[in-house]
C-alpha cells in the first residue's frame, strides 16, 4: 500500500508500518505527485478535489483538521472514496491560544476579563471548550449557532442571533468556513457587523481568515474605530497583508491549535479511522510523558498569564510572523513558520503547585486536567 501525507504531520509511524508512506509540501501538491498512492493524508492546506484525484488509486482520505472547507466531500462520496478528518484534535490547544490572547487583550486594554461579556461565536468542539474555559475565567458567556439551535440544543449556554451579541465586549470566532446555506460563515463579519464595532471591543479569529471580510477590517481599525484585534488566521493565506499586520495587536501564522498533542491527535484519530476502514485492529497509541512541575501561585491576571506562558508565548509567534513580511517571498516563509514550528506542548503535561487565589481555581483545572 501506497501512502502519501503532508510533510507537516507527525505520528506517522503507524501508517509506515502498514504500507510505503512518501511525504510532500501540502500545500502545491499535484495529481501526478500522487502517483499510485492509496491513501491521501493532508492538512487544511491542501485542495483535495477531482482536480488532484481524477484518474488516482486513492480509496482513502484523512485530513488532520477540524474543518474540511478544502475538501470536496461531494466528489469523494461519489467516488466512493472514504474520507475520515480530526473534529477536536486542536480543541485545547486553541483554547489555551484563545485564553491568553483575551488575558493580552485585557491587559492592553487596562481592563480585566472577570464580568466582561464575551460572544462566542461556534459552540462546536473549539468553540464549546472556550465558551466554558472564559466561564470559569469569570467572563459572562454568550454564544450563537444558528446550526446547533436548529438541531434543539440545550446545553448551558442561550444561543442568541450574531446580530444580538455584537455588543458583547469581547468576540471570538470558532465557525468552519461555508460559502453555501442559510448559515453560510465566508464574510460573516462583513463591513455592515464591522461598522457596529468600536475601539472599545475585543475580536480574536483562530477559525478561518474569510470568516472576516479583511479589507474592511482593514479600513475600520485604520480608521481608529475597529475593535483591538488578535488574528491568527488571514483571508488571502499564505499571504500575510503588511497593511492589517500592523493594525492588529498581535497575529499569528495560523499556528493557534499547533501543539504537539493536537497534531499528534489528529494523526491518531485518522489511524483509528483508516484502521476501522482495513477492518484491522489498531496498535496502542503511545502515553506522552509529563514535562515537569511549573510552581507559580495564581492570585491574579497577571499570575495565570505567566503561567500559560510557560507552555506558550503569542508575542514570539508574532514577531515570527512580522519578521517574515520581509522576506523576498513572504508566503514561502508563511509556510516555512507552520512546517518549521517549534514544538509547543500543552499546560496539562505538566504538574502545577503553588497556592490558587480562589476566583482561579476553576480554571486552574481546566488547565492541568487530562481530557
Amino acid at each position: 500500500m501506497h501512502i502519501v501525507a503532508d510533510a507537516n504531520m507527525p505520528g506517522l509511524e503507524p501508517f509506515a508500518a502498514m504500507g510505503a508512506v512518501t511525504r510532500v509540501e501540502g500545500r502545491n501538491l499535484t495529481r501526478q505527485q500522487l502517483g499510485d498512492a492509496d491513501v491521501l493524508l493532508v492538512r487544511s492546506v491542501t485542495r483535495v478535489d477531482a482536480a488532484l484525484l481524477a484518474g488516482s488509486r486513492v480509496r482513502f482520505v484523512g485530513s488532520a483538521t477540524i474543518g474540511t472547507d478544502h475538501v470536496d466531500l461531494t466528489y469523494l462520496q461519489q467516488q466512493g472514496i472514504r474520507f475520515a478528518h480530526a473534529p477536536g484534535c486542536n480543541a485545547r490547544a486553541v483554547a489555551e491560544y484563545v485564553l491568553q490572547a483575551v488575558l493580552l487583550l485585557c491587559q492592553a486594554g487596562n481592563r480585566s476579563p472577570r464580568g466582561a461579556s464575551v460572544a462566542v461565536v461556534g459552540l462546536g468542539n473549539v468553540g464549546h471548550r472556550v465558551a466554558d474555559w472564559l466561564a470559569d475565567l469569570g467572563m459572562q458567556v454568550r454564544a450563537c449557532d444558528p446550526p446547533l439551535a436548529e438541531q434543539g440544543y440545550s446545553g448551558p449556554y442561550r444561543l442568541e442571533s450574531l446580530d444580538a451579541i455584537l455588543d458583547a465586549d469581547l468576540i471570538t470566532l470558532h465557525v468552519p468556513l461555508t460559502d453555501r446555506g442559510d448559515h453560510a460563515t465566508r464574510h460573516l463579519l462583513d463591513a455592515d457587523r464591522l461598522a457596529r464595532l468600536s475601539a472599545s471591543q475585543m475580536l480574536i479569529n483562530t477559525c478561518r481568515g474569510p470568516v472576516i471580510d479583511n479589507q474592511a477590517l482593514l479600513a475600520s481599525l485604520q480608521a481608529g474605530q475597529g475593535p483591538a484585534t488578535i488574528l491568527d488566521v488571514w483571508e488571502s493565506e499564505p499571504r500575510v497583508p503588511p497593511s492589517l499586520f500592523e493594525q492588529v495587536l498581535l497575529g499569528s501564522p495560523h499556528i493557534a491549535g499547533y501543539s504537539a498533542e493536537g497534531k499528534l491527535k489528529g494523526s491518531q484519530m485518522l489511524y483509528l479511522a483508516f484502521c476501522d476502514w482495513l477492518g484491522v485492529t489498531a496498535a496502542p497509541a503511545p502515553q506522552a510523558a509529563r514535562n515537569g512541575i511549573i510552581r507559580q501561585a495564581v492570585a491574579n491576571e497577571e499570575d495565570l498569564l505567566r503561567v500559560l506562558q510557560v507552555a506558550y508565548r503569542l508575542a514570539v509567534d508574532h514577531q515570527a510572523l512580522g519578521n517574515s513580511l520581509g522576506a523576498a517571498e513572504p508566503a514561502t516563509a508563511f509556510d516555512r513558520l507552520r512546517k518549521e514550528y517549534p514544538v509547543r506542548h500543552e499546560l496539562h503535561d505538566w504538574c502545577h503547585q503553588g497556592e490558587i487565589a480562589a476566583p482561579w481555581q476553576r480554571i486552574m483545572r481546566r488547565l492541568f486536567a487530562r481530557d
